[in-house]
Parts: C-alpha cells; sequence; structure tokens
C-alpha cells in the first residue's frame, strides 16, 4: 500500500533533512538544535511493544548533528494550534546520531520505565506531526511530517538515510539506523 508522506520544513546540515519550506500553516520556521522526526508508526498492531506489553504507536527523533542535543525547548504536536502539547524532557539530551522513542498513546506521562508517553495518539489514516522549538522568545516548527492515507498496519514510515529528507516505507527499526 501507498502512503503519501509529505515532508513540511526542516533545516539539517547542509540541507540534507529539508525543504527549508514551511506550507504547513501558520507557525513559523525557527533554527532549532539538528533533532528531525526520523521514523514513527501510526498502526503498531503486532511489534515493538511498550514496556506494558501494549503496542502503541511511537514516534523516533534523530539527532543528525555531531555533539549531543539538550530536549530542553522542544515538543511534540499533532495539533498546530497546540504546538506545546508533549513537551520534551528537560535536563536530558540526544547523542550525536542517537535516537528517542517516544510512544504515542495518550497516557501522558512516563512509565515506571522512565519511556515517554505523549498525551495524544497517532492517527493513522493521515494527520501532520509537529516537532516544535523555543528559542526562549518564539515558538516555531523545528520539523514536521504529513501523511495523507492509511498507514498500514507495522509499517514504518522512515527517513533513509537517517535525517535526511528521503522517506520510505519500511519494517520499523526503533533506535536503530532505517533502511538496513
Amino acid at each position: 500500500m501507498l502512503i503519501a508522506l509529505l515532508m513540511l520544513a526542516c533545516e539539517a546540515a547542509e540541507d540534507t533533512a529539508g525543504t527549508g519550506t514551511d506550507d504547513s500553516g501558520t507557525l513559523p520556521t525557527i533554527e532549532a538544535p539538528p533533532l528531525v522526526i526520523n521514523e514513527f508508526l501510526a498502526k503498531n498492531d503486532t511489534v515493538n511493544a511498550d514496556a506494558s506489553g501494549g503496542f502503541a504507536d511511537w514516534v523516533e527523533i534523530y539527532n543528525y548533528g555531531t555533539t549531543i542535543v539538550q530536549l530542553d525547548g522542544f515538543y511534540l504536536s499533532d495539533d498546530e494550534a497546540e504546538p506545546t502539547r508533549f513537551a520534551l524532557p528537560t535536563g536530558q539530551g540526544i547523542e550525536a546520531g542517537g535516537y528517542l522513542l517516544i510512544w504515542c498513546d495518550g497516557e501522558a506521562a512516563p512509565d515506571a520505565n522512565g519511556d515517554l508517553h505523549t498525551s495524544f495518539k497517532l492517527d493513522s489514516k493521515g494527520e501532520v506531526l509537529y516537532l516544535t522549538y523555543s528559542d526562549g522568545e518564539q515558538i516555531g516548527q523545528a520539523d514536521a511530517v504529513q501523511w495523507n492515507a492509511d498507514q498500514a498496519a507495522d509499517t514504518a514510515a522512515a527517513r533513509v538515510p537517517d535525517g535526511t529528507k528521503n522517506w520510505v516505507l519500511q519494517a520499523a527499526t526503533p533506535e536503530a539506523t532505517n533502511g538496513g
């Protein structure tokens, strides 16, 4: 099954991860540290169970930079009107070339293992997922991805290679290199 993916706005090193345009609406594109939405699974039926054994939707954030990036000021949202819907944990970072997995299951709190859970779920039939950033003065879009068709069960949408603007459908590779 084909899925239409549209990357909305992301500036990456040497523009390898983004188009540099903002077609998503009113959120301004903002210069942010080098994090992108790297992979997501909006219809997780049987792969990659969370700590409680459930098969929740998830998103993977990737640091395409050369140094650790602190998550302070970063947010995830599926609603442009609420760009700070889920705050990524302050005081935590992602190593260069590293990943962070976030469960999108509506639980809105870390679980007993410290895994992150958003207050919203992903819509497998299509929506926009925003990675937003606040530089202390404004909140803007650091990255976004939109899918416009029903996502097949247990098939992830992923950037291949990691951090670039090329999206493919593939077997899920949470917290690991895509396309391998």
